[in-house]
């Protein structure tokens, strides 16, 4: 089934969340790098500002990714995994916006914090892989949001997703 917020049929969800997933994957990398570098600052900095503009560019693409949520995904046998996708993105970015709240001014340069901090960051991290299985396993397994190379295939796809009329779930076809 299409996407309904694409360009040029191309979803804009899935180009949308390279940028965060890089962004926190960075940002717990620049802990650990602080961690072994005898806790150089500028790593510290790195992780922080990578995390602040994880959880921004992760807001964008929370936006097109919750347009096919409930355009796409909800009408269908994979909403409960398009459930589950969504909440662990959400409480990725609830931890980092955590990690964030601690590491400001400084906050999180030692101790207790500093340890907290990169376990958010670990915990977010971990749960974002899980996260992008789900989200492969929409795309590739369900076969949301993508292009039918022809009208035939889009029937075929949109049949597969309907029981007597109504798409599985209990959502009316439009």
């Amino acid at each position: 089934m299409k996407s309904k917020l694409a360009i040029a049929g191309h979803p804009l969800h899935p180009m949308l969340v390279t940028v965060p997933v890089g962004l926190f994957v960075w940002a717990f990398v620049a802990d650990i790098v602080y961690l072994a570098t005898d806790k150089d600052r500028m790593w510290y900095d790195i992780s922080f500002w990578s995390g602040v503009a994880a959880i921004v560019t992760a807001l964008v693409a929370a936006v097109a990714g919750l347009v096919d949520y409930l355009t796409v995904a909800v009408r269908t046998e994979a909403r409960g995994m398009a459930t589950a996708h969504m909440l662990l993105n959400v409480t990725v970015v609830a931890l980092y916006f955590i990690a964030m709240l601690l590491m400001r001014d400084g906050g999180a340069l030692e101790g207790g914090n500093l340890t907290l901090v990169v376990a958010l960051h670990a915990i977010g991290a971990g749960l974002l892989s899980a996260s992008g299985w789900i989200g492969g396993e929409m795309s590739y397994r369900h076969h949301l949001a993508i292009i039918p190379d022809d009208g035939e295939l889009e029937a075929a796809e949109n049949r597969r997703h309907l029981v007597s009329g109504e798409l599985r779930g209990g959502f009316r076809m439009r």
